[in-house]
């Protein structure tokens, strides 16, 4: 069952820890169906995203919202179809974790296959992402396929 989350862009009143988790809660909606356009703009201009993959302890880097942007478009190109669900989203002051699950194809598709996964991400006082950094359960069986892929190109 895919989590549908609607949260409003500002709630009246809402303290920063709140504001950070519906940005949060945004982002993860905005991936499900890959809206890059609604995902970008909840990054600061000057955002840094670790990826799930790549060399050294915080995976590939990615610094600017050029460069952010690029990133998730390739990834969102080599996963090919695909959505998240099953949210959880915990917040204190800026720092916030979202776990989800990564669903490679139809989210109504019981055989599709799923991966679980944890975004940490930091946040400025705009409640705005400074830092994202991605965890995903089973990564080596989707990198091995993302390496194919891209290989493929």
């Amino acid at each position: 069952m895919t989590a549908t989350i609607q949260v409003s862009s500002e709630q009246p009143g809402a303290n920063l820890t709140d504001r950070c988790r519906q940005t949060a809660a945004r982002l993860v909606s905005a991936f499900a169906v890959q809206d890059i356009d609604t995902i970008m703009s909840e990054f600061a201009e000057t955002s840094t995203y670790c990826d799930v993959s790549g060399e050294g302890q915080r995976g590939d880097e990615y610094r600017g919202k050029a460069d952010i942007r690029a990133a998730f478009l390739q990834g969102f190109e080599v996963l090919g179809e695909h959505t998240y669900e099953a949210l959880a989203v915990v917040a204190e002051g800026q720092t916030v974790f979202a776990s989800w699950v990564l669903v490679i194809g139809r989210a109504d598709d019981p055989s599709a296959t799923r991966f679980d996964g944890v975004d940490h991400f930091e946040m400025d006082d705009s409640a705005r992402v400074v830092l994202k950094k991605g965890w995903l359960k089973g990564q080596s069986q989707i990198n091995g396929g993302l390496s194919s892929a891209s290989h493929a190109e």
